[in-house]
């Protein structure tokens, strides 16, 4: 896949899906299957920041994924161009013909694109599909709309969006955010030095320094680590139990940590320094404080036994997508 920061042309035989993207879910994986009919190359044009942390800062929703992690994600989809752009005000307040005649005719020359309904471009989002079609369509460039995305299992539903997943992942209902992901929830960060105690009570820990803004509730959760790019043993994944909280039992209170164990195998210090991606399978239950060291290692004993059964190979393999591509924080 190869990353593009300006609009420049895109390679011939480039279908374009256009749009913020954030979790590039199953709505936007519609997106790119409906472009891989229509061209032999797909490119996928996302803007960074999002728009509305620059159009409404105050209202900006917290992101679902890093940059890099959706480009690991695109990347593993089959996109072959990542396009960013930077999303400015100058940018915003843009005509909407403007808009298409540079980024589009003018800059990437893609041979078709690609939007779903509700895509809004140009000064007070003025522009639509319709206006894409209006200039496009004599330029040969065709345009096609995809329509709104339920899932098969409530087609009832209001629509598949990023707003359902944070709300789902907001509520600590990990399996519905997955199911409307297309796989598991997952975050990012580095392993950093901790307090040791997991050791100490037998169920070792990596302490993920995490670079997503959107988290779960505090408790403890059923999920996989696993190492991911640039580190030598990126795609390795581990069946895993994780705290996300403030340790109450030993009183530690100020930030929120995540501190993850993985299950069958001890990872030392091996991890220190190196980029992680843990995915959340379930939440087990609330966090808690117990009234000894010995109460909670049971607790734990209980919660991995717990964990196990929703740990199949079959959730792992699909835990987290794209770890061992060459996409990360340092690269896009």
């Amino acid at each position: 896949m190869r990353l593009l920061r300006q609009p420049t042309p895109l390679p011939p035989g480039t279908a374009a899906c256009i749009g913020a993207f954030d979790g590039l879910h199953l709505g936007h994986q519609a997106l790119l299957r409906r472009a891989a009919v229509l061209a032999p190359r797909v490119a996928l044009v996302t803007f960074d920041p999002h728009p509305a942390e620059v159009l409404a800062p105050e209202r900006a929703p917290l992101r679902l994924q890093t940059l890099a992690q959706r480009a690991r994600v695109a990347a593993a989809l089959g996109v072959d161009s990542l396009v960013v752009l930077p999303f400015t005000r100058a940018l915003a307040d843009t005509s909407p013909d403007a808009f298409v005649e540079r980024l589009l005719l003018a800059g990437l020359q893609p041979a078709a694109v690609v939007v779903g309904p509700d895509f809004r471009f140009g000064s007070g989002r003025a522009g639509g599909p319709d206006d894409l079609r209006r200039v496009l369509d004599p330029a040969g460039v065709r345009v096609e709309v995809v329509a709104e995305v339920s899932l098969p299992s409530d087609p009832a539903q209001a629509k598949l969006g990023s707003s359902g997943i944070r709300r789902a992942v907001a509520r600590g209902d990990l399996p519905a955010a997955a199911a409307m992901l297309g796989r598991a929830y997952s975050v990012e960060g580095l392993v950093v030095s901790g307090a040791r105690r997991g050791r100490g009570l037998g169920f070792p820990t990596a302490n993920v320094a995490v670079r997503n803004p959107l988290l779960p509730p505090p408790g403890v959760y059923a999920g996989a680590l696993a190492l991911v790019t640039p580190d030598p043993d990126a795609g390795t994944i581990w069946p895993a139990v994780m705290n996300l909280g403030q340790n109450p039992t030993f009183g530690d209170g100020g930030a929120q940590t995540l501190e993850v164990h993985a299950l069958d195998v001890d990872l030392g210090q091996s991890l220190y320094d190196r980029p992680v991606e843990v995915a959340f399978a379930a939440r087990l239950r609330p966090e808690e404080r117990f009234p000894s060291a010995s109460a909670l290692v049971a607790q734990i004993a209980r919660d991995i036994e717990v964990a196990r059964p929703l740990l199949t190979p079959a959730w792992l393999a699909h835990a987290v997508l794209g770890a061992a591509s060459t996409w990360d924080d340092d690269h896009v």
